[in-house]
């Protein structure tokens, strides 16, 4: 679960920038998760792979053009394990989560939770305890016949919701 959000225009994105995005968001998702498989091929049990995406996969934010496109690919790598890992009994998901409250979102933006839980359907921010209850429930043993998808987490955020950007001036 290891990944990175830089911001950046995309006509001023450096390409150095782009590769370290890249190599942490999806060489490192994608490498991890093979030797997770390979090891579950080898003890012959299946298993489960969870991937975390974000609903900047989903959803276009201004300044999160290369951001987004890894986690719309994540997204695509829990799709198209299905086919070859299914047959071992190995189910691939990731979850997308919107808006959550945590340290680092506290501390860049000290009005993250109420700014958030006003665009929010649900009226709150997201925490991380809901990030881990999603992710629990698709490594569970209700989730064997689920794969392939990607459950977004977000109090109903992407299907109503504008970005923050909207109200900032430009």
């Amino acid at each position: 679960n290891a990944g990175i959000t830089t911001f950046g225009n995309f006509l001023d994105y450096e390409p150095d920038a782009f590769q370290t995005l890249v190599d942490v968001n999806l060489r490192g998702t994608f490498f991890l998760a093979q030797a997770a498989a390979r090891r579950m091929k080898q003890q012959g049990k299946g298993g489960r792979i969870l991937f975390t995406s974000s609903v900047t996969g989903i959803k276009a934010h201004p300044r999160l053009a290369a951001y987004g496109m890894t986690k719309a690919a994540i997204q695509m790598l829990a799709r198209a394990l299905v086919a070859e890992l299914g047959p071992l009994g190995i189910t691939v998901n990731a979850i997308a989560p919107g808006a959550t409250l945590t340290e680092r979102t506290r501390e860049e933006s000290p009005n993250y939770a109420e700014t958030w839980a006003n665009m929010i359907p649900t009226g709150r921010v997201g925490m991380p305890e809901d990030m881990a209850r999603a992710g629990l429930f698709l490594c569970s043993a209700g989730a064997g016949h689920i794969t392939g998808q990607t459950l977004v987490v977000d109090g109903g955020w992407t299907a109503t919701s504008p970005s923050p950007d909207m109200f900032e001036p430009k």
